[in-house]
């Protein structure tokens, strides 16, 4: 897969460093466990009825979202499938696409172990 570590904690981690509570940054890692699993879904049946700019749109927000996270492997998984279907490679972006759902299992693991619940 990548080479890239699953998480990169500066961005998360400056945020609290500045002063903003841990609860925020609780609320977002709860705001990626609500917002990600239905944006796979929604790339899953894009990637069925051939609808290449559902999936650019969907992997546009999931690689912005999770690079703000510091989900380094899932922004740049994410990456390239937009690139892909921007080179209108559907059939190339198909198993990166079925390897999200792991990616975001493992990014959920390394946020929660990074910035437990308090």
């Amino acid at each position: 897969m990548s080479d890239l570590p699953v998480l990169d904690s500066a961005p998360l981690q400056e945020l609290i460093d500045m002063g903003a509570e841990a609860s925020l940054v609780q609320e977002l890692v709860l705001l990626f466990q609500e917002d990600v699993p239905p944006r796979l879904v929604r790339l899953a049946a894009s990637l069925a009825s051939g609808d290449g700019p559902g999936i650019l749109v969907e992997a546009h927000q999931l690689k912005g979202a999770t690079g703000n996270l510091g989900l380094m492997r899932f922004s740049e998984l994410a990456g390239r499938i937009e690139t892909l279907v921007r080179q209108q490679q559907l059939q190339a972006a198909e198993p990166l696409i079925q390897a999200l759902q792991g990616v975001y299992d493992e990014g959920l693991a390394a946020l929660t172990q990074a910035f437990p619940a308090s």
